[in-house]
């Protein structure tokens, strides 16, 4: 029998016409905001501090079979707005103090219309593609302008949808191949595939084609994971790491200081007797008892002590003796007050240090973090991630939201580095989603970190992602000292040495499925 021209009514058996229902991507009805009322419910739940895994895949599925019910100018404007008042939601309670005012507001507008896009795109694209094809533009889009937004970002990668997975071990194994841009376009790939079952049926032409495909590479990817984590688990000895957060009270302390840049040296020194100095023989005395125990790294978290500019070398000195009158390596991190002379044009007005000392007394760094938060008041540094060979294998260190740049990071991959340093500071709302991101960084560099987290959680992992330590009580408890037996030997990773070659490929895969809808002669891919 020859088959009917595309477009055309097939015959049913009798020689009749038979009537051929719409696509149900473009019925109308109340259906569709039912949809969009379950995904945008889903939204809050799906990143940030409220966070449940599973809704990072589903709510994208009924916000998608909202986008393709409508016409675009209708369906794109509804969805920015859904999205912005979710991440109002999920912003909620202080999350994110750097931004406040009306630009607080635009700033959710921004990130709405961001998370719009990829909808967007898929809406204009899919409707022209069939098959496999149709199922890609979304995960295509999503991928590409998460990493183009990164791009300039203060924020990096904050906010990824490969985040949200943090808790699938497994799963968390691909992003040593392709980053997190390999896990955010699979976790987004699963809303196209089950609107093509959903809008076509399971006997629908060319469904079974995506559906086989996004099944097999899940399937392959959770396969991955478990054997990595099976049969390649690191073997290496342990080394004993302290990781030190000052004490709560005595630190609020120090940071209750007043502004004493323009001050003169009496004042100065008179608030650094009262604020600064308590800090500073609490972290020492502490230090000093943790080597003793037998801990070979002591690391303190981001400003774990804060000082003054004049005060700074006779810091750096105290550490060495007594890195070197315990034979450790001490890595002591501060926050450095400058003097009036400093911030006068309106410039920096302090310095966030990481400085570690060998078990002789020396300097082997001192490393100023590279992507400072807006507002914190210091100039990045070089964003040179330094490194150094020990017994205990390669150290290196980053600060903080450092982590939020796998770019930046991956220099410790490239470089071999078997044990990661990244003393951190949060704030309470941030606590645990912050957390959530360490074992990204370990796993894409095949090294194990160690994180201690002034005003959050401290936590130690190795280059697979296990958790090897953890505390979480530093808004409930006294002591902030987490102890962990860290391997000594990393692993070697794909991402390391390929970087975001996925995420690039994301975008030229974007133009390529964007050709090939607008061809010309090209059908729509629905009809």
């Amino acid at each position: 029998m020859k088959r009917p021209a595309a477009g055309t009514v097939p015959p049913d058996v009798g020689g009749n016409h038979r009537k051929q229902s719409p696509p149900r991507s473009r019925q109308r009805g109340r259906w569709p905001w039912v949809w969009l009322a379950v995904g945008t419910a889903l939204l809050p739940f799906a990143n940030l501090q409220t966070l449940i895994p599973l809704t990072a895949w589903l709510a994208p599925v009924f916000l998608l079979r909202f986008t393709r019910s409508q016409r675009l100018l209708v369906g794109f404007p509804v969805l920015v707005l859904a999205m912005s008042g979710a991440l109002l939601v999920g912003l909620r309670g202080g999350f994110f103090p750097v931004v406040d005012g009306p630009g607080y507001y635009l700033f959710v507008a921004a990130l709405g219309l961001g998370g719009a896009l990829p909808f967007a795109v898929d809406r204009v694209l899919a409707p022209r593609l069939a098959g496999i094809p149709r199922t890609l533009v979304f995960p295509a889009a999503v991928t590409t302008i998460e990493f183009l937004g990164t791009i300039g970002n203060p924020f990096g990668t904050a906010g990824s949808t490969a985040y949200s997975q943090y808790a699938g071990l497994p799963l968390l194994q691909l992003v040593s191949v392709t980053g997190i841009w390999g896990l955010t376009f699979l976790v987004s790939w699963f809303a196209p595939v089950v609107n093509e079952v959903w809008e076509r049926g399971w006997s629908g032409s060319g469904v079974m084609s995506p559906v086989g495909l996004f099944t097999a590479v899940t399937v392959a990817a959770l396969l991955f994971g478990g054997a990595r984590l099976a049969f390649s688990a690191p073997g290496a000895e342990t080394v004993r790491v302290a990781a030190l957060a000052p004490d709560r009270q005595l630190s609020e302390l120090a940071y209750s200081a007043p502004d004493i840049r323009a001050a003169p040296p009496a004042e100065r020194a008179a608030v650094r007797d009262e604020h600064f100095t308590p800090v500073l023989d609490e972290l020492f005395r502490r230090s000093a008892l943790e080597a003793t125990a037998g801990a070979k790294i002591v690391a303190w978290s981001e400003a774990a002590a804060r000082t003054l500019e004049e005060d700074q070398s006779d810091v750096v000195t105290r550490a060495a003796d007594l890195a070197r009158e315990h034979g450790v390596y001490l890595q002591v991190s501060m926050i450095v007050q400058l003097a009036a002379s400093g911030s006068a044009d309106g410039g920096p007005v302090n310095e966030n240090h990481a400085v570690l000392l060998d078990p002789g007394g020396a300097v082997v760094w001192d490393y100023l973090k590279s992507k400072p938060v807006p507002g914190d008041g210091h100039d990045p540094g070089p964003g040179i991630i330094p490194t150094a060979e020990t017994p205990y294998g390669r150290l290196a260190t980053i600060i903080c939201q450092d982590d939020f740049f796998p770019d930046l990071v991956r220099q410790a991959g490239a470089a071999r580095v078997d044990i990661l340093l990244l003393p951190s500071s949060d704030w309470d709302s941030i606590t645990a989603w912050h957390a959530q991101q360490t074992p990204f960084r370990a796993i894409e560099n095949g090294t194990a970190v160690v994180r201690p987290t002034r005003q959050g959680i401290s936590l130690a992992t190795d280059s697979q992602g296990r958790l090897l330590g953890h505390k979480a009580d530093y808004f409930v408890a006294v002591g902030q000292t987490l102890v962990a037996s860290v391997p000594t030997e990393g692993t070697s990773t794909w991402y390391a040495v390929g970087g975001d070659t996925f995420a690039w490929a994301s975008a030229a895969g974007t133009l390529v499925l964007a050709a090939a809808a607008f061809r010309p002669g090209r059908h729509r891919g629905d009809h």
